[in-house]
């Protein structure tokens, strides 16, 4: 089994270091019994260094009951026979454990007081000398503290680049959400307002032209519906799609050249080139996006003024132009609020291009974008 699976096994990892603090514990008994120079081990070690070893098993449930058990252990064999030392692995582990367990002070507080109290304790009833014992002690308990402090320090960074990952990622998506919903709603119901005062205002004196208005709100409005229940059926799919389905055609805009007409704008094109074969579908679905928003925004605000389109593909990337003339700003459907011109600025930069919109000399308005290709590797 790869060591990173048993790592994803924590009762399996609890059993392979209770194994490890048994038989070193037990180990180092018989060694003290073979080799005979030194403390004589007794029934008692022998079921204290099972006892403090088989401690280590509650260490992850019960990280304080764990240490107490061990503690208590290892200076009982200090106090009745001196093999103290075969309870350091114990010892060293249920102290990582609680360092890194539970409130960070509370934890750190404890467990340090828990290896200096031990160890002073140690040293006195050692028959080496006090001072060199004890240091040697100290060093010895408040290592896997210290390892276990950094180990949580970089646990807690790990999850803080987690964290602001994820909330990156659901920040641009929320944007990227943001800007399909606005396209589909606002060009849709900006073409319905339109055809609706044109069908109220002739209603009564061409009821022939009033029809035709209507049966235009009829299918954008199916439209924008359907639109809207492929957007949310990607949202609910755990599939990646994009939540805009690239044009068939990257060089067709009859469609968006059609819905500009439905709310009575006249489009002309001026097109030198087509997208490469390998370019990518988010440089696509953006130029598309940007050109209906351009549109939708010259019916919202400009009153139907007419409008030049223009393309210029390049090696690297296309150049696009929406031009609208002065049209009669009295009749524009809401007040602008600038939130069109940002989702396309915000399309273009994404891909590493750039965008402006801002008003002519001649009284229009235009918005002129760079988007780079982005191939397909």
């Amino acid at each position: 089994m790869p060591f990173r699976s048993l790592l994803d096994r924590p009762r399996l990892v609890d059993v392979a270091v209770a194994f490890l603090a048994v038989s070193s514990a037990v180990g180092i008994v018989i060694g003290f019994a073979l080799v005979g120079d030194g403390p004589t081990p007794t029934v008692l070690s022998y079921l204290l260094a099972l006892v403090g070893g088989f401690a280590v098993l509650a260490r992850r449930e019960r990280p304080l009951t764990a240490l107490g058990v061990v503690v208590a252990a290892r200076l009982t064999m200090s106090w009745t026979g001196g093999l103290e030392s075969a309870l350091v692995p114990a010892a060293m582990i249920v102290l990582f454990t609680v360092a890194r367990s539970g409130d960070r002070r509370v934890s750190l507080g404890v467990s340090s007081i828990v290896a200096i109290c031990m160890t002073i304790v140690v040293s006195v009833l050692d028959s080496d000398p006090f001072i060199f014992e004890f240091l040697g002690g100290s060093a010895q308990m408040l290592l896997p503290i210290a390892v276990g402090e950094a180990a949580r320090s970089r646990a807690d960074r790990i999850q803080d680049l987690i964290d602001t990952e994820a909330q990156s990622r659901v920040q641009a998506e929320r944007m990227r959400i943001a800007r399909d919903l606005h396209d589909v709603v606002a060009h849709g119901l900006s073409t319905i307002a339109i055809q609706s005062g044109v069908a109220a205002h002739l209603l009564a004196e061409d009821p022939k032209q009033a029809k035709e208005a209507l049966e235009i709100i009829n299918t954008t409005g199916k439209e924008s519906l359907e639109e809207l229940r492929t957007m949310v059926g990607v949202l609910r799919s755990d599939e990646e799609v994009p939540l805009r389905p690239t044009p068939a055609d990257p060089n067709d805009l009859h469609d968006l050249i059609e819905g500009a007409s439905n709310a009575g704008i006249a489009v002309t094109t001026d097109i030198e080139g087509t997208f490469p074969s390998d370019a990518g579908d988010s440089c696509v679905v953006a130029v598309h996006r940007i050109i209906q928003e351009a549109l939708t925004n010259v019916a919202r605000h400009a009153g139907a003024a007419p409008t030049h389109i223009g393309l210029r593909h390049g090696t690297h990337n296309v150049e696009l132009t929406v031009v609208n003339k002065a049209g009669d700003t009295s009749t524009a459907v809401v007040a602008s609020t600038g939130v069109g011109i940002i989702g396309m600025k915000e399309r273009a930069e994404t891909l590493g291009g750039s965008l402006t919109a801002s008003p002519e000399p001649s009284g229009g308005f235009a918005v002129r974008a760079t988007i780079p290709y982005n191939l397909r590797k």
